[in-house]
């Protein structure tokens, strides 16, 4: 995309199953120069738990320098754009002082997450262009409403060998273990790959005695290192349906949503906003209620249903980067 051609970029934002390597890579691939900034000052456990409970008092040092950092590495730049995903830490202030310090940029956020999650809706008036998600939020704070995505590597290959009839790789937050193994005992018989993740033990040791509606067991279900983005990708490829449990606060559509797009890959899915989409075909997406799960076993003996052409094209990662960079309407 020759838009992106010598255009120079600071993309922040937090890192996130690599996604940020791979909105990075994009962009540079078409051009642009891109220095990338962590939105979190460290991903430690301690500072990301203090953060998400915004205790922001408790890591405020650490906070204040590495932000300090930042301000003095784009002090001698120039940028043409300032990208900015979910913020947390980056407050009204913050967002403030590097507008100050690169006043001939563009400002451009984009939530993948629902605004009730974060900390961040006072920062939308200091941006150009701000995005969301979800729907519901863009329509209340009058956004722009921009789904999320897949990257090229979720393209189906003639080489790809079916090894699972269902495959669930997430972060295990709210009720998404409980009704994964609710799930696991409706398809026995059926090869399941689980991949739970957690981002340390003492987070799984708190929830298991302090939150039991999250219906925690052993821990040998749980993994406490993410799968590397290469290794979901190779999962995606192997199975024939990919399981999606959305957080309850959360409307717009998950990640692995539009990955199983990409991939050509039918979908059973809590999220039932997802009828309102134009890629939805009962064909290919089965909804399930959370509170009285039913799975006819056919859904996974029926052929997915090829869409057309542009529907994916609307999708992919170069058509959202290019909405959010240059296609916005005044």
């Amino acid at each position: 995309m020759e838009q992106f051609d010598n255009k120079n970029i600071l993309y922040i934002a937090p890192k996130f199953f690599n996604y940020e390597k791979v909105i990075k890579e994009e962009l540079q691939r078409y051009g642009a120069y891109v220095d990338y900034f962590d939105e979190r000052p460290s991903n430690d456990f301690f500072t990301k738990f203090f953060i998400r409970l915004k205790l922001y008092f408790i890591v405020n040092r650490k906070i204040e320098k590495y932000y300090q950092m930042l301000y003095s590495f784009i002090h001698e730049k120039q940028y043409d754009y300032i990208f900015v995903v979910s913020p947390e830490v980056l407050s009204y202030e913050k967002i403030n002082t590097i507008k100050k310090i690169q006043p001939k940029a563009t400002l451009l956020l984009y939530m993948w997450d629902s605004f009730e999650n974060k900390n961040s809706l006072r920062t939308i008036t200091l941006f150009d262009q701000v995005f969301s998600f979800d729907e519901k939020d863009a329509e209340k704070y009058q956004l722009n409403f921009l789904p999320l995505f897949y990257s090229s590597e979720y393209v189906p290959t003639i080489c790809d060998e079916i090894k699972y009839d269902l495959m669930f790789i997430a972060t295990a937050h709210s009720d998404r273990y409980k009704l994964a193994k609710k799930i696991s005992d409706l398809l026995q018989g059926l090869k399941i790959y689980y991949y739970f993740y957690l981002p340390s033990k003492i987070m799984y040791f708190f929830r298991r005695y302090f939150i039991p509606k999250y219906g925690y067991t052993g821990i040998k279900d749980f993994s406490f290192v993410s799968l590397s983005h290469e290794k979901i990708v190779k999962f995606f490829h192997e199975s024939k349906v990919v399981l999606d449990i959305n957080h309850p606060k959360q409307r717009g559509l998950t990640m692995r949503t539009f990955e199983c797009l990409g991939a050509k890959k039918k979908l059973i899915t809590t999220n039932k906003v997802i009828k309102n989409y134009d890629f939805y075909n009962d064909n290919n997406i089965l909804i399930i209620d959370r509170n009285h799960i039913v799975i006819d076993r056919s859904f996974f003996n029926s052929p997915y249903h090829e869409l057309e052409n542009e529907i994916y094209e609307k999708y992919s990662l170069s058509s959202w980067l290019r909405t959010i960079f240059f296609q916005v309407k005044e």
